[in-house]
């Protein structure tokens, strides 16, 4: 399954599962019918700041895991990963998750 429809397929199960509208979640991020049927019929993906809101929208542990992969797979694409060996993949990753650690733990001692 490629990327676009594999979102396109998240999108839908997760506005099912809320039991809303398309028009309701065009509506709730401030944008167009229009735009929103696009990115559930698999016609194209949306923005980052986006996929943020949907994610805050749905309140779906389902859907965030889902863009949570598509957003690791887009990574991993665009580092390269996929040449490498899986050892230095996996030591990629624990250092990323790691990183990731550390800024949330200071983030929230910001707040």
């Amino acid at each position: 399954m490629n990327l676009i429809s594999e979102f396109s397929t998240a999108l839908l199960r997760a506005r099912q599962r809320k039991q809303a509208t398309q028009e309701q979640v065009a509506w709730s991020l401030g944008i167009s019918h229009a735009t929103y049927n696009a990115w559930e019929c698999g016609h194209r993906l949306c923005p980052y700041k986006h996929v943020i809101a949907l994610i805050n929208y749905f309140d779906d542990e389902q859907f965030t895991r889902s863009m949570l992969r598509m957003l690791l797979t887009l990574q991993h694409q665009m580092a390269g990963l996929d040449k490498m060996p899986r050892a230095e993949i996996s030591t990629y990753y624990m250092k990323l998750i790691a990183l990731l650690t550390s800024e949330c733990a200071a983030w929230l001692q910001e707040m």
